[in-house]
């Protein structure tokens, strides 16, 4: 994969990177954008969590993602010069580094380090897409779970129940049940609201069964 062949930006080396930008403070519940608006800058999520979404044709929320610290935000609309394809509203209360599309342009023809930045963001967010349509695509209930949990970057794992259950199609009470016969197997346990992963093994060939 491309992203293997670069250097992995550390939280610090991303900080770093955005160093000299304006750092906004949101409560939790505001919007970071909405749908359809125009995009005048990259973010980079310091802190906090935000939850990325569409409406569905009955007004429901579909949750697509969940932002963590140190991630950036919406590279790929500015690159292509797009509007937001979804929303973001903060789960929690949040900090953000904010740079121009001006700035973000100018750095792209002037920086190497720049560029590799933006493509290991990109190629990670395309793994996780892919993870996710076949998650989504091919696995029961109790795969789906485990699979999430077995991919998952730690900051995932703390995630509350509900917003989890979200991600992957699933009802809260139906994601209960699968974490509830993982844990009676030995694969998690439940530490202080985040999930805490025992068994990697059992979780993989759990994934792989039937499969």
């Amino acid at each position: 994969m491309i992203s293997n062949s670069l250097e992995k930006p550390t939280p610090d080396l991303l900080k770093k990177a955005f160093s000299e930008c304006k750092e906004l403070r949101f409560s939790k519940g505001e919007f970071l954008f909405h749908q359809g608006d125009s995009v005048g800058y990259i973010d980079l999520l310091v802190s906090g969590k935000l939850q990325i979404f569409k409406v569905d044709g009955n007004q429901n929320e579909v949750t697509l993602t969940f932002f963590v610290p140190v991630q950036i935000v919406a590279e790929w609309a500015v690159l292509q010069g797009n509007d937001y394809p979804a929303s973001g509203r903060f789960s929690e209360d949040s900090i953000v580094r904010r740079m121009s599309v001006t700035e973000v342009k100018d750095k792209l023809k002037n920086s190497i380090e720049w560029n590799q930045i933006l493509i290991h963001s990109l190629t990670n967010k395309i793994e996780t897409l892919n993870l996710a349509i076949n998650r989504g695509l091919t696995m029961d209930s109790l795969q789906r779970v485990a699979h999430f949990l077995f991919y998952s970057n730690p900051e995932f794992l703390s995630l509350k129940q509900t917003q989890i259950s979200s991600l992957l199609y699933l009802r809260p009470e139906t994601f209960s049940r699968m974490l509830k016969q993982l844990k009676d197997l030995g694969c998690i346990e439940i530490q202080k609201g985040s999930i805490v992963i025992l068994d990697r093994k059992l979780l993989l060939h759990l994934i792989s069964e039937n499969h």
